[in-house]
């Protein structure tokens, strides 16, 4: 029996999980990505739940004990994971290099076009000074908030809404010397979710990132969030490329609110945030029609996931339910490559529909402010 041709678009959390799971069921798939391969582009913590990785340790054939030496954001002091009962701090990166084991990953490969005509369909790409083309009879749409997929599909409103939520979002990453960390810093590797402090209407939060005892590096990521007001419409409605632009304002509010408390003040301080990579977040929030996705799966032989069918604001559960995705599609897709999108949607859509709310709820929770909403 010839084997089905099943195309992943996007190496990130849930693509590269799907990929697993589906060469645990000796299903073959490639995986295309936009950016070149990088092992440290995504060299920062993220958080994630017991309930998403116990699931994931199966098809990795790895023990709890093994996954969490491998990828677990480790107390630079003690060495301990930085974990609770219910969640875990990982290094993405690490992450990501042990899900791309085994895979067949081609970077450098941007979707510009998916044709499909009855049981013809087909993928382009642009590959550096080249195009090549692959055909599919699946086809999963991957690749993120900005999916190339969904646009393909051409899904706007209402079928896809994706939402600016009215919060003014600033994040940096900082490598500290062991020998010159700021007092109290370490605090932000005894929980999974750091250490928080709030000061005129701002709320401040330091995360754990990671330990080099190689190099005596600590590394954390910091964020400064507030209520958006009137006078930051330009920032709610600013263009995708103008992130690291915008950051200059993170400098100036954090000026602006006065002297911190320790640590706080080492991390959040003008005099040396310049040194950092300073980024403006869009807090967006975005979920696809099921009938819409449904359509997609049953006419064209594509399948939305991820981010690509419901993005979360950050730093919300996103990561935790692009997992899940890949691990439950992976059930419904036969050897055939033929997928039972129906048992998928109704498996997975009240999780959707519920993080969102969800996400949205402890945003407002935070941020007490006004119920206005920007869109685009």
């Amino acid at each position: 029996m010839a084997q089905p041709s099943i195309r992943i678009i996007g190496a990130g959390l849930s693509g590269l999980t799907l990929g697993q799971c589906l060469r645990r069921k000796n299903i073959p798939a490639a995986i295309y990505e936009r950016v070149k391969a990088n092992p440290t582009r995504n060299n920062y913590g993220i958080t994630l739940y017991k309930s998403t990785y116990k699931p994931l340790l199966d098809t990795l054939q790895i023990t709890e004990d093994d996954f969490r030496r491998q990828v677990g954001v480790q107390h630079p002091d003690s060495g301990v994971v930085v974990s609770d009962d219910q969640k875990l701090r990982v290094n993405r990166a690490a992450l990501t290099s042990l899900l791309e084991r085994d895979l067949d990953v081609q970077y450098e490969h941007k979707l510009i076009n998916i044709t499909h005509s009855g049981t013809s369909r087909s993928i382009l790409f642009e590959n550096g000074s080249n195009n090549s083309k692959d055909d599919f009879h699946l086809l999963i749409g991957a690749d993120g908030v900005h999916s190339a997929v969904r646009f393909q599909l051409d899904l706007h409103k209402p079928a896809f809404d994706l939402e600016v939520l009215p919060y003014v979002v600033f994040n940096g990453k900082r490598r500290v010397a062991y020998s010159a960390l700021p007092l109290g810093l370490l605090d932000c590797f005894k929980s999974p979710d750091g250490i928080r402090h709030s000061q005129d209407g701002a709320v401040l939060s330091i995360k754990a990132d990671f330990w080099n005892p190689d190099k005596q590096i600590v590394a954390v990521s910091y964020t400064l969030s507030r209520a958006a007001g009137e006078a930051d419409r330009p920032l709610l409605y600013r263009n995708i490329s103008d992130a690291e632009t915008l950051a200059k304002q993170f400098v100036d509010e954090v000026a602006s609110l006065g002297q911190l408390p320790a640590p706080f003040d080492g991390i959040f301080n003008p005099a040396t945030m310049s040194e950092d990579r300073l980024l403006h977040w869009l807090m967006r929030s975005s979920l696809a029609d099921d009938n819409d996705i449904k359509d997609a799966a049953l006419d064209n032989g594509i399948v939305l996931l991820g981010d690509s069918a419901h993005a979360q604001p950050i730093p919300g559960n996103g990561a935790n339910l692009a997992i899940d995705d890949a691990l439950e599609l992976a059930r419904y897709i036969s050897a055939t490559g033929d997928v039972n999108i129906a048992a998928f949607l109704q498996a997975r859509s009240q999780a959707w529909a519920e993080g969102k709310r969800e996400n949205e709820r402890a945003l407002a929770e935070l941020h007490p402010a006004s119920e206005s909403r920007a869109r685009i």
